[in-house]
């Protein structure tokens, strides 16, 4: 590229250079009627950025006759702007020399036209170029315009167009970023025609195509001065200045699924993309290798049957299309009544998924974006993290100790949907909500107040409001001090590996155990109880705030076990699971 750029800077050097030669001829002759300065010669372009492409500007006269010369570049208004030579002696021929774009102190003028002045001396005369060099420092600011297709099938080669506004002189620069990997990797570069505002990828990289992920496209262009400037103005891109419609997402089969609970023996109908044709899907019980249903569908819409005697609890329908699998999570509800319901955080899952909704080449999630449409499918056809590492583990854990449970979500919740914590001795929040509505934040308040027991387990959550809309997220908060209930929480901290060492206990929670618990390495400390609130268990890392606490609120508890890292550990540490199972007897009297 380096060869091409330096191919074009020299044709265009003499093109411009011919463009804006002047003989100068002065108004004031000699006797003889011969001129005082002949071919007065000025690069018409520079630009002294030092990126080695006119940086500097040649300029050339002839004297008749020897002279002591002084030359100084002047602006438009006839003021000096540089003095290149001081009263020398230059003889009679043909001189030349060059202005590095630089003033008396040394610093580059601002940008516009600056003409060569030659003083003879001897003579008493002085000649102004007629046509200056045009300094050019800033970078033209080209636009794209459309990127079309905004979305491509993985294992098709789908070539993209990118229309583009801004200067066409040079050959425009197309170059694909895949975004979906930190830092964003420049995957290819296309170089475009002169005089073209549209330029074309192939979709192929190393002849293969284009893997599933979110691209962002840049366009990079050079002025007449060959400045280079791009959209977006800073490469590689950034999300802050890239604009939607700026970049293209490629993605394999993937399906959205309902957020809310379906009862068992009821259908689950499930929205398929990925490239058409007919769909195999089957129904297993989350980390069972069984199926328990399966059929096939033609179209987009996939129904999903839910046996009967289905049992409450979380379950994955994996979906065929073409060779490609996409899994959706499904929360079953079951018919019979249990004293403890567990909310799955579907609301926090959506707000997490890296999607790219507005086609501007990064992916969108509640923390960079101000809305997230519900319906949209998980990203690559995958579970989201927060099943698989949380919880998932508590789920089978509580199946396999018999501890029956009723099953919804928080967007149930928030809309007002059954079942609902009242009437049920406890609640179990299975994962953080890392966004909650107004609404179910005032409910679960009210809810312990007048006697309920909440187990909270995860860091960052009920600390963060949402707008529950009828399609989407909306407006969310940044996190405040304190979570719902009103505990006052430290940021989370990441250390060492360190268990969570009891430091009070009231209600045998740590009873089987010797108060030290687990290792972890993230917890998230109390600074502070809700005001009202009586401390009746407490544990933390050595030497910070307690991370694990229990309190009275009202006339009801509170349990917060405030570390990502607990459900992982529920298999393969008995003072996780005896603490686990206390917690579970507390909650459900």
């Amino acid at each position: 590229m380096t060869e091409t750029v330096n191919r074009s800077a020299r044709a265009a050097f003499a093109l411009l250079v011919v463009a804006t030669v002047a003989a100068f001829f002065v108004t004031q002759r000699l006797k003889t009627g011969e001129a005082v300065v002949k071919n007065i010669v000025v690069q018409a372009y520079m630009s002294p950025n030092a990126d080695g492409l006119m940086d500097r500007a040649r300029m050339a006269f002839t004297l008749p006759r020897g002279d002591r010369v002084t030359l100084d570049m002047d602006d438009p208004q006839g003021d000096r702007v540089r003095r290149l030579l001081d009263g020398a002696h230059l003889g009679r021929g043909r001189h030349t020399f060059t202005w590095d774009g630089k003033n008396d102190n040394g610093l580059v003028p601002r940008d516009g036209h600056y003409y060569l002045r030659v003083v003879l001396r001897d003579q008493g005369r002085a000649v102004t170029s007629p046509t200056g060099v045009l300094l050019l420092t800033h970078p033209p600011r080209p636009r794209i315009v459309s990127v079309s297709p905004r979305l491509g099938l993985a294992r098709r080669v789908t070539p993209v167009t990118v229309r583009f506004v801004g200067p066409s002189g040079s050959q425009p620069v197309l170059r694909i970023w895949r975004t979906d990997r930190r830092p964003p990797v420049l995957v290819a570069t296309v170089m475009g025609r002169r005089g073209s505002h549209s330029l074309r990828f192939g979709g192929t990289v190393g002849g293969r195509p284009l893997p599933p992920g979110d691209y962002s496209v840049s366009v990079s262009v050079r002025n007449v001065a060959l400045v280079e400037g791009s959209f977006p103005p800073h490469l590689p891109p950034t999300r802050l200045e890239s604009l939607p419609g700026t970049g293209f997402s490629v993605i394999g089969t993937v399906a959205a699924g309902p957020l809310e609970p379906v009862a068992a023996g009821g259908t689950a109908r499930l929205s398929v993309e990925g490239g058409g044709g007919r769909v195999r899907w089957q129904l297993r019980r989350l980390g069972a290798p069984r199926t328990i249903a399966h059929g096939k569908a033609k179209g987009p819409v996939v129904a999903v049957r839910i046996p009967r005697r289905a049992s409450a609890g979380e379950y994955v329908a994996v979906v065929t299309q073409r060779g490609r699998t996409a899994r959706v999570p499904l929360t079953v509800r079951a018919g019979r009544r249990r004293r403890v319901l567990v909310v799955v955080p579907t609301m926090t899952w959506q707000g997490m998924n890296p999607v790219d909704d507005d086609a501007d080449g990064f992916a969108d999630t509640l923390f960079s974006a101000r809305s997230v449409p519900l319906a949209r499918p998980f990203a690559h056809g995958r579970l989201p993290a927060g099943l698989t590492a949380a919880v998932g583990p508590l789920l089978r854990f509580l199946e396999a100790h018999g501890l029956h449970f009723d099953v919804t979500t928080d967007l149930a919740l928030a809309r007002g949907h059954g079942p609902l914590p009242a009437g049920h001795a406890g609640v179990v929040l299975a994962g953080p909500e890392t966004w909650t509505t107004a609404r179910l934040a005032v409910q679960l308040q009210a809810y312990v107040r007048t006697g309920g027991r909440v187990l909270s387990l995860g860091v960052d959550s009920l600390q963060r409001a949402v707008v529950l809309t009828t399609t989407g997220l909306e407006e969310p908060s940044r996190a405040a001090p304190a979570d719902a209930f009103g505990e006052d929480l430290a940021s989370p901290e990441l250390g060492r590996p360190a268990p969570l060492v009891a430091s009070s206990d009231r209600i045998g929670l740590f009873g089987g155990t010797n108060g030290v618990v687990g290792s972890f390495i993230e917890t998230e400390p109390a600074r502070s109880l809700p005001h009202g609130a009586r401390s009746l268990a407490a544990a933390g890392r050595e030497g910070r705030g307690p991370a694990l606490v229990a309190y009275r609120l009202g006339r009801g508890m509170v349990i917060r076990i405030g570390t990502p890292g607990w459900a992982r550990l529920l298999d393969s540490s008995p003072e996780v699971a005896a603490v686990t199972e206390r917690a579970w007897a507390l909650i459900s009297r």
